[in-house]
């Protein structure tokens, strides 16, 4: 008899620890299942707040076709350096847009042009008002060439070197070998790819400098542009004049703006100097870039975004590029 309550204790002990581990096993798995829970509702506001940012982009780009109509309010803007800033909120957020120009700057890909097929090419203008900026920059004659025709063989899509050039030989020989991409840069930081390009100098080439290749061109809005510009709008030109020679002109514009290019060419510094048509084609007195910036908080998720868009003629627009996270 005391062996049967001995084997009834022990089976009552045994009950006894298997619901134990039962229960922790629960407490566990519930404790699991609430961080999946948690985890499941955070992606979901992350992902509700990656839709608000997307719609802001679009009301961010309208706004820029409509504030790129109004020559008078685009030069004050212009003026201010400034980008325009909005913040409004809505049911557990809030979302933050800030909407600045970005025309007056060197288009990386500029120094290429599209060629036969899906291929690019040097583009001479380009190429040649790289090598003015970066001489702009106290960069000597003869590396200023070869920056620029490493940046060209990068981009271009055959495998010749340009004189002072780099194509893919060059990378392949590199200590964790890569290959040149052989197609317009994407973004200013993969300048640290090509040949030459230090942080320092990606760094001070960032504040002249954008990335697009909807244009593959560089254009300048002289009704934003500012003294600061002098150097670009110099490159640009390819002529003998000197910074303080255009930051008099920039100076010697209308407040309200130009109503014409034409008043631009007119100025004495300009006025019966032979500038080839390409040239002129890339001043203008409207924008042509917008940066749109977006910042989405909702319920403890956090969106960042930055956009580029292009201002068509026609009045709509073409998103350039987007970056998360920025």
């Amino acid at each position: 008899m005391n062996f049967i309550k001995n084997e009834d204790g022990a089976a009552l002990l045994s009950v006894l620890l298997l619901v134990s581990v039962m229960s922790a096993a629960m407490v566990t798995t519930f404790d699991v299942l609430g961080f999946y829970t948690r985890q499941t509702v955070t992606k979901s506001h992350s992902y509700q707040a990656t839709q608000y940012a997307l719609a802001a982009e679009i009301i961010g780009a309208n706004e820029a076709v409509d504030l790129a109509k109004n020559s008078e309010l685009v030069a004050l803007l212009g003026q201010s350096g400034n980008p325009q800033k909005v913040s409004f909120p809505f049911e557990n957020g809030t979302v933050t847009g800030t909407l600045e120009e970005y025309t007056n700057c060197f288009n990386l890909s500029s120094v290429v042009v599209a060629g036969s097929g899906d291929g690019f090419e040097l583009n001479q203008t380009g190429y040649d008002q790289y090598i003015k900026l970066l001489e702009e920059l106290g960069i000597g004659e003869r590396q200023a060439i070869s920056l620029a025709s490493a940046l060209v063989d990068w981009q271009d899509t055959d495998d010749r070197p340009m004189p002072s050039g780099a194509e893919g030989f060059v990378y392949s020989q590199m200590e964790v070998p890569y290959r040149a991409a052989n197609y317009p840069i994407t973004e200013i930081r993969e300048l640290r790819l090509v040949r030459g390009y230090n942080s320092e100098l990606v760094d001070r080439l960032g504040n002249l400098s954008c990335v697009d290749k909807r244009s593959m061109m560089t254009t300048i809005n002289l009704n934003s542009a500012k003294t600061e510009d002098a150097s670009l709008i110099n490159a640009l030109l390819g002529l003998s004049l000197s910074q303080q020679d255009v930051v008099t002109i920039l100076k010697a514009r209308p407040e309200t703006g130009y109503d014409h290019v034409a008043r631009f060419w007119d100025h004495g510094f300009l006025k019966d100097r032979k500038i080839n048509s390409q040239i002129r084609q890339q001043f203008l007195i409207t924008p042509k870039r917008y940066k749109i910036g977006i910042d989405v908080s909702l319920d403890g998720a956090r969106v960042k975004m930055e956009s580029l868009v292009y201002i068509n003629d026609d009045g709509t627009f073409d998103l350039i590029s987007r970056k998360f996270g920025v």
